[in-house]
């Protein structure tokens, strides 16, 4: 049986969130087959510090209202002592300690500030840039049970895979440290559900096929 992409124009929106988390999970994956006993020892640390969403918002809120407490007793200490500071120097230390732990329990209540580009993001993106310069239509890419045909001659072997992923809208190939984007909606000749059943057979002893969410 034959599977064929016949390869349209890529949306960036989806592109790059899915394919750089793609690289990540790629590039950790990596490091975890050389350095198993390092990840044991962060997987559990992670367990033990993971909290929700909306546990980390009631804690930045709380911590706001700690801090501004704190400010509002420093300032309530600082300024009537400074009218005799030589003999009031303990309140003096004291307002200053609450307005320094104040500021500092404030900014432990800011949200963190938005998630600048990783080098997997710079990555995603200069990939795109690659795929906007294919044509939008006449190009295809066929998955036969011996090989991958790529546009042009261009060949890959099963066993050259190094591993797949499976993401909302893409499948992800990474061989011989190159990578080759798949868009689902590009399946022409079969059910997404096939296919998958057709990658996992293929990758028996070969590579690894990893979902990400």
């Amino acid at each position: 049986m034959e599977f064929v992409f016949a390869l349209t124009g890529y949306d960036e929106e989806s592109f790059m969130p899915q394919v750089s988390k793609a690289l990540e999970k790629r590039t950790e994956s990596a490091s975890r087959d050389k350095y198993p006993n390092v990840w044991k020892n962060i997987d559990k640390m992670n367990s033990k510090n993971k909290v929700s969403g909306e546990v980390l918002e009631k804690r930045r809120r709380r911590y706001k209202v700690y801090g501004i407490l704190y400010i509002l007793l420093g300032f309530f200490l600082l300024i009537p002592s400074l009218i005799k500071p030589e003999e009031m120097l303990i309140p003096i230390l004291t307002g200053a300690f609450a307005i320094c732990l104040g500021i500092l329990y404030c900014r432990f209540g800011w949200k963190p500030k938005k998630k600048t580009l990783t080098s997997f993001d710079r990555a995603a993106m200069k990939l795109f840039n690659e795929y906007e310069k294919i044509p939008a239509e006449g190009v295809t890419i066929s998955f036969t049970d011996d090989k991958i045909q790529l546009a042009g001659d261009a060949i890959i072997d099963y066993s050259d895979i190094n591993e797949f992923f499976i993401t909302k809208d893409f499948f992800i190939i990474i061989w011989k440290e190159r990578i080759t984007v798949l868009q689902k909606k590009d399946l022409s000749s079969c059910s997404e559900e096939e296919f998958i059943n057709f990658i996992a057979y293929k990758s028996q002893n070969l590579f690894k096929v990893s979902n990400i969410t």
